[in-house]
């Protein structure tokens, strides 16, 4: 830990004491309502260029600001790592994703693979400046009790503490995977037959039926869809069948010309044709296209659950009076998953004992689905590669903000990252920021102001090795085969945001400063390059 970040954490930790002493009831305080989807394509959201059902996602985001350059991490606990505190994932203590922590990084504080607990959450900043505070969420960031969600600052709190589950309560994959459930960091379970983001929901609804009206909350609804294994309700898997059998090329395209339309990304733009694992459509049988079609249409159906529990929960808010001061942000963990867990060599025996493979089983919980790389190549057009790598598809994300009492219906193209929501809900809540945060508050910036990040400010991340360093419209990219040549590459975001003409030969001077700024980011943070090569 450097001399810099310890100085912030205990500045921080006074900064906590201070608003606790303090705190007292503000009139028109907003509420804060924040959604994670989880490992959600760049346009899986109509208002984003989708053929999915999403309408009351949609009217949110067009009501708001659709924040179109907005970048969160490349998997799921470093990307609620910086979410909650607002800080880069090393300094918060998840520089790798849990349980995937190299030997050459065992030992180090930047991958402990839980929170500092020196480092207080969004959650405990908000609640010492009046806030009630609830979460109903994916975790993923600390199993122990000091690092449950209850201890980290939720007066009330329900979350699922590792990756994934079945999505199905009561499902084969409930056991077989570990899923641990707590409830205000209490065991817990969840029914049987119950479908997880129905379930959230009723659980988010069911806090809020609690909370005091004359108090602001802040409430973290932090879904499992549409993360593997793909499962949906039969209904809303049936409203989708017969819709993908043309293929994956097809909808990339479609899925292209939609974004155009919707102003998310520029006329002109075009699609990445080739990555590792994509296949050619007419290359496949009549029956694995039969499949491919289903596993596309379970999950479109997890997303229009999503959509349609998003409506039951903002529609719950309205009758309860508290809709109309409420800030709404939207956003996913990372990109689009091309994974596929059936095919990996370790689990591969287990699914295929305990899992049905019959056509008719498919998304249901005898079913395990995952989306696949040329489904994910679709959903993530027109950006390159999907989660776990720092090329676009892996970490630029769908996103939109909706302020109360206004009808912005803009596109914002500025840079943002995962790490500014912290310090825009503390500047939006009337507290100090913490001076522990990397983020900036974009709050201005969605009001209509200039640029939180300017044209010479330095962003930079690491994850498994995989590395990427952002000043204004250039990025250099260092990624391992078979996602890159396992040296650095140089991008304009403004013209390439595929990331496809490397243009280090032309600019050579540039690269190499940006490669130095990313070794100096390195340092502060505590990166450990892994000894080993992660998928």
């Amino acid at each position: 830990m450097t001399r810099n970040t310890l100085g912030s954490i205990l500045t921080s930790l006074t900064l906590l004491a201070t608003l606790t002493a303090n705190a007292a009831e503000k009139t028109g305080t907003p509420n804060i309502l924040l959604i994670m989807a989880d490992d959600l394509g760049f346009t899986d959201l109509g208002s984003f260029g989708s053929e999915i059902e999403t309408p009351n996602l949609d009217q949110l985001a067009l009501q708001g600001a659709r924040l179109t350059n907005f970048h969160a991490g490349a998997s799921c606990a470093p990307s609620r790592a910086m979410l909650l505190t607002g800080t880069d994932n090393h300094i918060a203590g998840v520089g790798a994703q849990q349980g995937l922590v190299a030997p050459s990084q065992q030992g180090s504080p930047a991958y402990r693979s839980e929170l500092d607990p020196n480092l207080p959450t969004i959650a405990e900043l908000l609640r010492a400046a009046n806030y009630q505070t609830l979460a109903v969420t994916k975790w993923h960031v600390g199993k122990q009790a000091s690092a449950l969600p209850g201890a980290r600052g939720f007066d009330r709190s329900f979350a699922l503490l590792e990756g994934a589950a079945q999505h199905f309560g009561g499902g084969p994959a409930m056991e077989i995977m570990g899923a641990t459930f707590v409830e205000d960091d209490k065991p817990t379970t969840v029914p049987k037959n119950s479908y997880s983001t129905d379930f959230m929901t009723d659980k988010m609804i069911s806090y809020l039926s609690e909370i005091k009206t004359d108090q602001p909350f802040f409430a973290l609804l932090g879904v499992t869809a549409p993360h593997w294994p793909l499962q949906a309700p039969a209904e809303t898997i049936n409203k989708y069948k017969g819709k993908y059998r043309a293929g994956w090329e097809a909808l990339r395209d479609k899925r292209l010309q939609g974004a155009i339309r919707q102003g998310i990304i520029p006329e002109g733009s075009s699609a990445v044709l080739t990555e590792p694992g994509v296949a050619d459509w007419d290359s496949l049988s009549d029956e694995e296209q039969t499949r491919q079609a289903i596993t596309m249409a379970v999950y479109a159906a997890m997303i229009d659950n999503l959509d349609a529990n998003i409506g039951r929960l903002i529609t719950y808010m309205e009758e309860r009076g508290v809709l109309e001061n409420t800030i709404i942000i939207f956003l996913s963990d990372n990109g689009a998953e091309a994974f596929q867990m059936e095919l990996f060599a370790n689990r591969s025996g287990w699914i295929d004992r305990n899992f049905s493979s019959a056509i008719e089983d498919m998304g249901s919980a005898n079913s395990y689905l995952s989306l696949g790389p040329s489904w994910t190549r679709a959903v993530t057009a027109p950006l390159r590669d999907s989660k776990i790598n720092l090329a676009e598809g892996g970490v630029r994300v769908p996103a939109f903000i909706t302020l109360p009492g206004t009808s912005q219906g803009t596109v914002d193209t500025s840079y943002m990252t995962i790490m500014d929501i912290a310090p825009t809900l503390l500047e939006a809540a009337g507290a100090p920021l913490a001076p522990h945060f990397r983020g900036r508050s974009q709050l201005q910036r969605v009001q209509g102001g200039v640029p939180a990040y300017g044209p010479t400010d330095i962003i930079a991340f690491e994850l498994f090795g995989r590395r990427s360093v952002t000043q204004g419209k250039w990025k250099a990219l260092y990624q391992n085969p078979p996602y890159g040549p396992g040296e650095w590459q140089l991008y304009d975001l403004t013209t390439d945001p595929g990331e496809q003409e490397d243009l280090s030969l032309k600019h050579p001077e540039l690269r190499q400063s940006l490669i130095e700024a990313w070794d100096d980011y390195a340092k502060e943070v505590g990166v450990i390059l892994p000894d080993r090569t992660y998928r």
